[in-house]
């Protein structure tokens, strides 16, 4: 059986306000998993505690079957670099969210001419693009489509299908969106209140809730 490339074996996160309970997750080689939750659910502090943002209370996080949880500064910061990449969602409107960088990753992120304003969602790209070129192992994207236009969400689209299909990079996503899993996901984790209530297939999940709480966040967006 071939190892995942990102494993999280039953991670607590105590934050002081609230606790993130015993959150166990896997990605294979080149797979997408998303976190799927509504607000307050624990999302982003499950991805900054996955990225090496801060230790969990408890628990493991290994990266091809390494066990990266209580790495030191140094190898932190070399994880960071060259391992796992976090992605904070796309700048408020009118504030830069990065720049385009040269080389390859440059050409993937902006093949035309480059953008004379800043643009929403140009972090996501960047970050992307740098996991085809500088081959992440895994990497986190929080809310990659809040607050974007439809264009740049595709062209995000875009370089996420070439990174599964030409890397074997660990993805995973946390969105609040239903439609975002479906979009992109091979897996799905429903977090509520820093707890997981239902996992699977997307499809699965998404098709037939069993949990009441990944009903409500499913079904009304499926009727509208």
């Amino acid at each position: 059986m071939t190892r995942p490339i990102l494993e999280v074996r039953d991670l607590c996160i105590d934050s002081g306000r609230r606790v993130t309970a015993g959150v166990s997750l896997a990605v294979e080689a080149g797979g997408v998993l998303c976190v799927l939750g509504g607000e307050g659910a624990g999302k982003s502090r499950l991805l900054r505690c996955i990225g090496l943002d801060f230790p969990p209370a408890s628990g493991t996080i290994l990266v091809r079957g390494t066990d990266v949880t209580g790495a030191n500064p140094d190898r932190r910061r070399q994880l960071r670099a060259r391992t796992i990449e976090l992605v904070h969602p796309p700048a408020p409107a009118g504030v830069p969210d990065s720049t385009v960088p040269g080389g390859r990753a440059g050409m993937l992120v902006a093949p035309g001419p480059a953008p004379t304003a800043p643009v929403a969602g140009m972090r996501q790209r960047i970050q992307i693009a740098k996991a085809l070129v500088h081959g992440a192992e895994v990497l986190l994207l929080d809310e990659p489509f809040v607050g974007v236009e439809h264009a740049v969400e595709r062209r995000i689209l875009e370089l996420l299908d070439r990174l599964r299909t030409e890397t074997e990079t660990a993805v995973v996503v946390a969105s609040r969106h239903p439609e975002v899993a479906r979009a992109v996901s091979d897996e799905v984790v429903v977090l509520v209140e820093g707890e997981v209530v239902e996992k699977g297939p997307a499809v699965k999940v998404l098709d037939s809730p069993r949990h009441p709480r990944t009903r409500d966040l499913v079904e009304p967006r499926r009727s509208a």
